[in-house]
């Protein structure tokens, strides 16, 4: 089956019933407490030790695997995501003076997406406010499983002299349900939100 909406998938499909809404808005709840409402959960990045980014001009994209026509592949491997997702991050090079080129390039940048399940486990909060009477106590002090599923974008820099890579920029969130125009939107909040971690300073009079 195809991932749907593009780049930010949906939660395991399967029946909601009212535990289920209500184990799901605790989850959402915990990641927005914990990250100041960013629909990421995780964003960092790793650098060469010593390495000096500013010394990096232009850049020219490695190719992705692309699914072929027909094919029921993940969605984020189609040529149209992949267009978003390159145009996101250059959109945030741009920032930084970085230009495409097509003829020895400074650096050659490829990304990568990776899903994978999760399970959080929580209070059963179901039977709140509950008399627990007998044979009530062990329903009401559970802790049940929540299958969800997490997507991860990797952005990579490569010299292209020696062939190693120079930085990594990484952010992580929870999938869900997206309309296409919201799924074009956590593409480009994705790559903003990695680039918050670049070392290097935008120029100003480029993002003014």
């Amino acid at each position: 089956m195809p991932e749907p909406n593009g780049f930010w998938a949906k939660l395991k499909p399967g029946a909601m019933t009212k535990t289920s809404f209500t184990l799901l808005a605790v989850i959402f709840s915990t990641f927005i407490l914990l990250e100041s409402c960013s629909p990421f959960s995780k964003v960092y990045s790793e650098e060469e030790p010593g390495i000096n980014l500013s010394k990096y001009h232009t850049y020219h994209w490695l190719d992705n695997t692309s699914a072929k026509a027909g094919n029921a592949g993940p969605e984020w491997l189609a040529g149209s995501t992949q267009g978003k997702i390159r145009a996101a991050v250059e959109e945030q090079l741009g920032h930084y003076g970085l230009k495409p080129c097509d003829e020895k390039p400074d650096l050659m940048l490829h990304y990568h997406v990776v899903i994978k399940n999760e399970v959080l486990y929580v209070h059963d909060w179901s039977c709140e406010g509950v008399f627990e009477g007998p044979g009530q106590y062990e329903r009401c002090h559970r802790v049940l499983p929540v299958h969800y599923r997490e997507g991860t974008l990797i952005l990579d820099f490569i010299d292209t002299k020696n062939g190693n890579q120079v930085w990594r920029g990484v952010a992580v969130g929870v999938l869900e349900n997206l309309r296409p125009e919201q799924a074009d939107a956590r593409i480009k909040a994705a790559a903003e939100a990695i680039f918050t971690k670049y070392p290097e300073k935008p120029i100003p009079s480029i993002i003014q």
